[in-house]
């Protein structure tokens, strides 16, 4: 329940993630719960073993991405608290984005399609603030400087991705 409370701290920007265990099993778990958790809301969006394939590789290789940027600046000792830290937020506001997508494909085709997309654009702004705040404690760099460098794992992992699957899901 610890680990819970830090994870929804660090939502709130009220923890670090040097708050967290550097635990192998806490990187799997939240690595674990992350892929579930995009499989989950991406579901009605293909396939289902296209988006386990997609998801896992979207979380796998935006974790090589974070574990370059800790490399680089030579904190790779933070690899398991950030990693943890950006895909624990991120379950727990797939999560929450879960009933938003649903509820966006219930209105697709209507007039009502504003209010779940304008919600969805919102987590989706949360959830980058995370990950740069994240970054930006692992790296022990500037807010700009962390915001380029989490854009710039993103768009590497869905150039990675487009090129493996031939669309981004």
């Amino acid at each position: 329940m610890n680990i819970l409370k830090t994870l929804l701290d660090l939502c709130l920007f009220q923890a670090k993630p040097q708050d967290l265990p550097a635990d192998g099993r806490l990187v799997v778990a939240t690595t674990v719960a992350a892929i579930v958790t995009n499989i989950l809301t991406h579901r009605a969006a293909g396939q289902i073993p296209m988006v386990i394939a997609m998801s896992a590789a979207q979380v796998l290789v935006f974790g090589f991405a974070i574990w370059v940027a800790l490399r680089w600046k030579s904190h790779s000792e933070r690899y398991q608290q950030t990693i943890a830290a950006i895909f624990g937020t991120s379950a727990l506001l797939q999560l929450a984005a879960w009933p938003v997508v649903g509820w966006l494909h219930q209105v697709k085709d209507s007039p009502d399609v504003s209010m779940p997309m304008t919600l969805l654009f919102a987590l989706s702004i949360w959830v980058l603030a995370i990950a740069v705040f994240v970054m930006k404690n692992a790296l022990d760099l500037g807010t700009g400087l962390s915001f380029l460098i989490t854009i710039g794992c993103q768009v590497f992992t869905l150039i990675v991705v487009f090129m493996l699957f031939g669309q981004i899901g």
